[in-house]
């Protein structure tokens, strides 16, 4: 679908309550000060999904009737001298579609004189601070300006993905295919954490491509989110766990996580846990199909996670009763997965409407509630599937000490697990109308897959 298409979709989608729909691109960053260096840029994926315009100082104004006002930045000798040549921003408008360009000095004016525009969360402090000066208003009246129904129109359409959108999130997925399996045949007994991600992010550069988030490379997978990369050489007797992606500029990010072993082999206990791991991811990809809840898939997955646990005594008592209960999140406190597209959390800037439905309401169990998408599958969804086992000391520590579901948790047996670190494992899959697919060429994530890959490095 073009640019345009998409535009005049939305002001369908819109109905009764279709106006001028305003988007403004994202605003570089500075570091420190605005005349020394900038934050990595990055556009704001609304603005990109309806212009795909990659680059800053830009707004376009969509009308009702089928009119459409790029605002952009006029030819200016500065910016070549400090960045090179300009594209004009006549090309920019015939790149989106769009016949009518402005500078975008008129922007402001032509923006305060419309009766109610319709905008979207503004995405970040300084987009707030100049929607509120464009409008004459004060950010807290422009938060609560924010168009609810714009916000509902736009998670409907970016909802579902038509093939274009699918073959480019594939295109990101056999990159990072790519570089996965050249990391796991690197002499990883001879690297530290810093080492595998510098790797990572040549090869990522070198195709002038970005990461979709800043990646995730750690012996310590108990730590959810660990962005430290340590500078002593890897521990050859645990697990590795990487999570990254990759997107271009126009977006559509790939998202996977494979968890292998420093020195190439499983341990008897890593390669259990690893099982238990993996049944419930592709237990979890099996369940995927048009009318089943996410919410359901996710607890499905983690049925699978305290049968494996109690296979190995760290568990036990009736599944569902401690799924209900959510005694498992003491080893899987995390959501099974969230929706992929333009952003590789996508849309999450417009909050729970998106994984939720309107009105989005999310548990306030531990580990459910960081559940970030519930709602029904439909044809053209993508998510990720990454269910994980990690063993938290600090965290087995406190619930033992309160006996916190102490009828499904065999506090006794944890000790042997205590420095065993986590294992995640993530694919991204579409929804289909028969199913579901697996995207992508398929990454190793077997136990023998991974062992056999890595010796042949």
């Amino acid at each position: 679908m073009s640019y345009a298409q998409r535009r005049k979709q939305l002001h369908q989608m819109l109905g009764a309550e279709d106006g001028v729909i305003c988007l403004l691109s994202s605003q570089y960053q500075s570091r420190n000060y605005p005349d020394n260096a900038y934050m990595p840029f990055r556009q704001n994926s609304h603005f990109l999904y309806y212009t795909g315009i990659p680059e800053t100082g830009f707004a376009l104004l969509s009308f009702p009737d089928g009119r459409d006002i790029l605002f952009g930045p006029p030819f200016d000798l500065d910016t070549v001298v400090w960045t090179g040549e300009q594209r004009s921003l006549d090309a920019w408008g015939a790149h989106a579609e769009v016949s009518v360009c402005e500078p975008f000095s008129s922007f402001p004016t032509q923006l305060k004189a419309l009766e109610s525009p319709l905008y979207l969360p503004p995405s970040h402090a300084n987009m707030l601070l100049s929607l509120a000066e464009y409008l004459e208003q004060t950010p807290a009246d422009v938060k609560a300006g924010v168009s609810s129904a714009l916000v509902e129109a736009v998670v409907a359409q970016r909802l579902i993905k038509d093939d274009g959108e699918v073959a480019a999130i594939e295109d990101a997925l056999s990159r990072t295919r790519e570089i996965f399996h050249n990391v796991m045949q690197l002499p990883l007994t001879s690297m530290s954490e810093a080492q595998v991600c510098g790797s990572i992010m040549q090869q990522v550069y070198s195709q002038q491509w970005d990461t979709s988030f800043q990646p995730i490379v750690t012996t310590h997978g108990e730590i959810l989110h660990s962005h430290h990369y340590g500078l002593e050489t890897l521990d050859e007797q645990r697990l590795l766990l990487m999570d990254f992606g990759m997107e271009p500029a126009l977006g559509y990010a790939s998202d996977i996580t494979r968890t292998f072993p420093v020195n190439g082999t499983f341990s008897t206990q890593q390669r259990e846990i690893y099982e238990v791991v993996l049944r419930s991811q592709l237990d979890a990809i099996e369940a995927m199909k048009p009318g089943v809840t996410f919410k359901d898939v996710h607890l499905l997955a983690s049925e699978t996670i305290v049968r494996g646990l109690q296979d190995l005594g760290l568990m036990k008592g009736d599944p569902k009763e401690a799924v209900a209960a959510g005694a498992h999140a003491l080893f899987f406190p995390h959501g099974l997965g969230h929706m992929l597209g333009v952003d590789v959390h996508d849309m999450e800037d417009l909050g729970d409407v998106v994984g939720y439905g309107a009105p989005g309401v999310r548990s306030t169990q531990f580990g459910l509630g960081f559940l970030r998408l519930a709602r029904e599958l439909e044809p053209g969804h993508v998510v990720t599937i990454e269910p994980g086992i990690y063993f938290i000391p600090t965290l087995m520590d406190m619930w033992a000490s309160e006996k916190k579901h102490e009828a499904f948790i065999q506090y006794d047996a944890l000790g042997d697990y205590r420095d065993f670190g986590g294992i995640r494992i993530e694919d991204d899959v579409l929804v289909t109308q028969a199913g579901h697919r697996v995207l992508g060429t398929p990454i190793v994530k077997h136990c023998d897959e991974l062992e056999q890959h890595m010796a042949n490095g």
